[in-house]
């Protein structure tokens, strides 16, 4: 078992960065022994130069980075030695790799990151029950959270609690709530995909418990060799049935739990501990579980290649500065706008609820805040302008030129049932994007005319019929750009994905199930029996939501053309050269040719160039 991580200098052990997993404590005298022994390592002949080396209880494995530097990893000498050596060595490349243009503050800050995996094991929990059984409950109990206010609110696919994540030492455990609803269990599939515990939940009365057993043959039959445990709810109800007898009913290991007992949070927690480390084969320290555990909120951007430090005089993004009107024309380069956020909105019951939306940045936002405006602004829409002739009447809907972030805009198309609202970063290609929204707008009146003109006015509409729209939107506005050369690979675990209708459903298990780590994405284009627009669009989503990422080959011999232009941050983190090489890939001259003619490296040129492929700026030729 890992417990510290560290990265020292060679000539005195000072510490450069170090991570302290669990409470084992590796002190100064100890590095300075590790110090001792590995210099000892290095003099012995015969040894090879990773040896392990023994400080006391603990048993080190290190890799040097690049020439003045070591990697450690501390454990406690329970772990094969081949696989950490994999391991400390993959994550001494990282770190060298990282250093290029950064500074050393850069990896002091963003150790955990660069190592990822190669320290961090993820764990994936799925809590899964019949609807008002109190899995959103347990979860919030376990984030120490009051009780959701107003009672039972059905969870739609997977509650908003599955966002945050429990460290335990080095497991990152991920918690899922899944609903439980007949209509939800055709996505079961996909998302069981990489689980490794169940816990079923029921609320301890017969008839659920009935319920539950239905359950626990479904899942039986989705995930055979998942390990399940039963959660038996609200104990404290008179009707309730005792843990031992539905264990026995239903033939799996049942804990009775109380999920609005606060005093059952350190209880749970360590019966959720014990299931994971029997299941990993780790034994569980004898500590406090405050000791063991750290909820933290998992943000898990997409990982960047590591770049130059921001200069001292460039401006942090999320401060502005005034400017007048001519100063700001002139700081603006000549690149497309682009999309930053696209909101489909139905309009239910005099209100505006979102139906998809599409978020083509990392950053997390509330889209909700989007929606109140619009509903403001509707209310109020042409006040002042009731004596106007109709066509000199504005519509406050098309006047919104601001969400929260200086310079953004948000423009809105309004139709009789709909709205589309796009968050752009500035106010070029506007007439472009318009017209494409509005015929967005007007597709989604036309597919669902029968249903909007029958249906009663008095219920509420299902705004999950509409999510099938987002397959054409994607057509128009790709999250990212993809080439038929693509290779696709599966990732173990992914985040929930915002879609609660079957025909999404099923095009997104129908892709990933035939990605097979040979698989390209014209493959899955001429295999599949979908449209293409859905397999491409299919794959767009699994990606953002960490399913799947993708795979070019990019060597001296590649030809590259520019297809697009480079976001002007390139030129800021890489320099003016690699505007150049973008520009020079003229679709005729091999990559090795064009940095030969600039006179810079290829290897880290190889790295960017990758990036710009899969950003959609280049696109591999031959």
């Amino acid at each position: 078992m890992i417990h510290n991580v560290l990265l020292v200098k060679k000539t005195d052990g000072e510490v450069v960065t170090r991570t302290r997993f669990w409470r084992i404590d590796f002190t100064e005298s100890d590095i300075q022994d590790f110090i001792i022994g590995y210099r000892d390592v290095l003099n012995t002949e015969g040894l090879a130069p990773d040896t392990p080396v023994f400080v006391g209880t603990h048993k080190i494995f290190h890799g040097d980075v690049d020439d003045d530097m070591i990697l450690m990893f501390v454990t406690d000498g329970r772990d094969e030695d081949r696989t950490i050596k994999t391991k400390v060595r993959k994550g001494a490349k990282e770190i060298s790799t990282a250093r290029r243009g950064n500074s050393i503050g850069y990896i002091r800050d963003n150790l955990e990151d660069i190592l990822g995996d190669l320290i961090f094991t993820r764990f994936k929990v799925s809590f899964v029950g019949s609807g008002g059984v109190g899995k959103s409950t347990l979860l919030r109990l376990l984030f120490g959270k009051e009780p959701a206010p107003g009672g039972y609110t059905p969870t739609i696919n997977v509650a908003v609690d599955s966002s945050e994540t429990v460290q335990f030492g080095t497991f990152l455990i991920t918690l899922w709530d899944f609903a439980g609803q007949a209509v939800f269990q055709d996505l079961w599939e996909f998302y069981f995909s990489g689980t490794d515990v169940i816990f079923l939940i029921c609320d301890s009365s017969f008839r659920n418990v009935m319920q539950t057993k239905t359950l626990l043959r479904n899942i039986r039959k989705e995930a055979p060799g998942v390990p399940l445990y039963i959660i038996a709810n609200k104990q404290d109800l008179p009707e309730s049935m005792r843990a031992d007898k539905i264990q026995r009913l239903l033939g799996a290991s049942t804990f009775p739990m109380i999920a609005v007992d606060k005093e059952r949070r350190l209880q749970f927690i360590r019966f959720m501990l014990e299931v994971t480390t029997k299941t990993v084969g780790v034994e569980l320290p004898d500590r406090p579980v405050s000791e063991m555990i750290t909820v933290r909120r998992e943000t898990e951007p997409e990982h960047e290649p590591p770049g130059p430090d921001k200069k001292k005089d460039q401006k942090d993004p999320k401060t502005t500065t005034d400017k007048t009107s001519d100063e700001k024309e002139e700081d603006i380069p000549d690149v497309p706008t682009k999309i930053l956020q696209l909101l489909f909105i139905v309009q239910n019951q005099n209100m505006y609820e979102i139906s998809i939306h599409l978020n083509y940045t990392q950053e997390e936002v509330d889209p909700s805040s989007i929606t109140s405006l619009i509903n403001a602004l509707d209310m109020f829409k042409g006040m002042g302008d009731e004596g106007l002739d109709p066509s000199k009447q504005t519509d406050a809907l098309k006047t919104i030129e601001h969400d929260g972030k200086a310079g953004n805009h948000t423009w809105v198309e309004k139709t009789d049932h709909f709205i589309l609202a796009a968050i752009v970063d500035s106010k070029r290609d506007e007439d472009e994007i318009r017209v494409i929204m509005r015929a967005l707008l007007s597709e989604a009146e036309s597919r669902f005319e029968q249903e909007l003109n029958t249906r009663n006015e008095s219920e509420p509409l299902d705004i999950s019929m509409f999510e099938p729209l987002v397959f054409e939107i994607l057509t128009h506005y790709p999250l990212r750009k993809l080439g038929l050369n693509y290779l696709v690979r599966t990732r173990e675990v992914g985040k929930p994905l915002p879609f609660d209708n079957r025909e999404v459903g099923h095009a997104v298990v129908a892709v990933k199930s035939a990605i097979d780590g040979t698989t390209t994405v014209g493959g899955l284009v001429r295999s599949l029996d979908l449209p293409r627009e859905k397999v491409m669009g299919a794959l767009q989503i699994m990606e953002k939501y960490g399913w799947i990422d993708f795979k070019v080959d990019i060597g001296p011999d590649s030809v590259l053309l520019k297809i697009a232009e480079p976001d002007p941050e390139i030129g800021d983190i890489y320099g003016p050269v690699m505007l150049e090489l973008i520009n020079r890939c003229d679709g005729k001259t091999a990559l090795k040719d064009i940095v030969k003619q600039l006179k810079i490296s290829l290897p880290p040129v190889i790295f960017v160039v990758t990036k710009l492929v899969l950003d959609g700026v280049l696109e591999v030729v031959a």
